[in-house]
């Protein structure tokens, strides 16, 4: 079969691998008929994750199941299926209190990553090929409604829930003001997921005036990072956002995120972070009495609250969906995601 190889810094390639196939009687073997190009990607293609060469990359898919193993109850062949990111047992310590992204019996095991982050469960061969051996497949994919298009189905399998994952943790209430560092992807679904919890407003902070424009046709207005500070002030009476969700993955993001959060606020973290250590105001946040989340997005718990939002019109991450390639020129994909040239902002690869 085909897929997205790395090779090594900014290097990917498609070439033939080996067929997807069980590796445990709790797998499933899932054809791949949409794919993105997330932007955690990027960290591998730029060389900062620890990814093997000859890997194949990705971590965000939708396909239809082609075999299942004897342990699988709940799936069968020929159902659609999204595929969270993170695989997840669904019935450990941490599985049953939501906190799916802790899976002991997986190890918080993440496609397309290769052995050195593939937590309990050797290595996981990523979803940007033609199909992927899904382990714990009952809990991990998830049945999709044919309601449900594939362009937007896969926006459930990492960065629909992640955006949620922040604007939940943020604990928005209705009438607060919220302001998302970052409108890439994630950030975008971020501002959007945001808007379920009621604000009066979200604004949406992003050098880049073609997310600027996304980012306000989804209902946010913006602002670029400089003038961030200035302009949540006086959009707040001089408070500042009563939440703000980094969505970045950088420290001048971060301190943006701090900077711009009344007393009292909440910052929540989803951006991810490849430096091992970054500059954190402990200080301010003691003083200005504020709460800090950050963590690994419990994709899966949410994926079936997000797909029924969807379902009813509620949600349409489609928007987000620029560009829709051919698996074989996964390459320009991510070359133009990587740029941000051609006005990419979501990339799909179709095996």
């Amino acid at each position: 079969m085909k897929a997205v190889v790395f090779k090594g810094p900014h290097d990917v390639q498609v070439e033939s691998v080996k067929d997807a196939s069980l590796k445990s009687q709790t797998d499933a073997v899932v054809r791949v008929t949409r794919a993105t190009i997330c932007g955690s990607d990027l960290h591998a293609y730029h060389g900062r994750m620890p990814v093997v060469p000859n890997f194949t990359l990705g971590h965000e898919a939708v396909g239809v199941v082609e075999e299942v193993g004897s342990q699988v109850k709940n799936l069968r062949r020929g159902q659609r299926v999204v595929v969270s990111a993170v695989v997840a047992c669904g019935e450990c310590f941490y599985c049953r209190r939501g906190q799916v992204s802790q899976c002991a019996t997986s190890g918080s095991a993440v496609f397309g990553y290769g052995p050195n982050n593939a937590g309990k469960l050797g290595e996981l061969d990523g979803g940007q090929a033609e199909a992927l051996c899904v382990p714990l497949a009952d809990y991990t994919a998830y049945p999709l409604p044919d309601s449900i298009t594939d362009d937007a189905a896969v926006f459930l399998a990492d960065i629909l829930p992640t955006g949620y994952f922040g604007a939940l943790n943020g604990g928005i209430k209705p009438g607060d003001t919220v302001a998302v560092f970052g409108s890439g992807p994630v950030g975008l679904c971020a501002a959007m997921t945001a808007g379920l919890f009621g604000p009066a407003e979200v604004i949406a902070v992003d050098p880049i005036g073609y997310r600027q424009q996304l980012a306000r046709k989804l209902g946010a207005v913006t602002t670029e990072p400089k003038a961030a500070t200035e302009f949540i002030l006086n959009r707040t009476n001089g408070r500042g956002a009563d939440v703000t969700i980094e969505a970045v993955g950088h420290e001048s993001a971060l301190a943006g995120a701090f900077e711009a959060v009344r007393p009292g606020g909440t910052v929540s973290v989803i951006g991810v972070f490849t430096e091992p250590q970054v500059s954190f105001p402990i200080g301010l946040a003691f003083m200005r009495d504020l709460t800090f989340k950050i963590g690994l997005a419990n994709i899966r718990a949410h994926i079936p609250e997000l797909a029924n939002l969807i379902e009813r019109g509620r949600l349409d991450p489609r928007p987000l969906l620029t560009h829709n390639l051919a698996l074989s020129q996964a390459a320009h994909g991510y070359q133009i995601f990587d740029a941000r040239t051609d006005n990419a902002v979501k990339v799909g690869l179709t095996p």
